[in-house]
């Protein structure tokens, strides 16, 4: 229950880091007042954002000492990872059910922990740069791009990735780096258990 809860608190921690850097990156007329509609529209998206930066995680964790995946593991997430290739549209509902049935039925209360208490330390280094000057990063750790005249960028990985969003168009952010190469990466990690 209390790991449910740290992961709830840490997921929607980070989401909001992010959401808000884009908000305010993205303002309304006259560059005063935040976009309430990008607002509601990111925050909608929360579930994408979470399975975003757990299967990056799921990368890194497989490098720790005694929290690697087994075998068994491997084989009931590569079918689930190969279908995040494939999907055209990425469902916030589709996205939360994947996410829960990885950390309620594949991953062990030790990698969980661990994915927890890093990405508790990554907020706060996060939390701490923002503070010391060290430029805007949301919690992908995309450092803030902007294009001309102080707007977003529309290249690069935020500009794409969130115009889809804004534009109500279909959205699977493993269309295209680096959600892409990350989850490339983790299919081939697994795909040689």
């Amino acid at each position: 229950m209390a790991r449910t809860i740290l992961a709830a608190v840490l997921a929607v921690l980070s989401s909001l880091a992010l959401a808000q850097e884009i908000i305010t990156n993205q303002q309304g007329p006259g560059g005063q007042q935040p976009n309430p509609e990008l607002r509601k529209r990111l925050e909608q998206y929360r579930p994408v954002f979470d399975l975003m930066s757990s299967l990056r995680l799921m990368l890194e964790l497989d490098k720790q000492k005694n929290l690697s995946f087994s075998k068994a593991q491997a084989q009931k997430l590569l079918p689930m990872l190969k279908d995040l290739q494939t999907r055209a549209d990425l469902k916030p509902a589709d996205a939360e059910k994947i996410l829960s049935n990885i950390e309620d039925k594949i991953l062990t209360p030790a990698q969980l922990k661990w994915m927890d208490e890093t990405q508790l330390k990554r907020q706060e280094e996060m939390r701490q740069r923002r503070q010391g000057g060290g430029g805007p990063t949301n919690s992908f750790g995309f450092q803030g791009q902007r294009g001309p005249g102080g707007g977003p960028g529309q290249g690069g990985p935020r500009g794409s990735l969130f115009q889809a969003i804004q534009q109500g168009k279909p959205f699977n952010p493993f269309k295209e780096d680096p959600a892409k190469k990350t989850l490339s990466d983790l299919i081939a990690l697994l795909s040689k258990r």
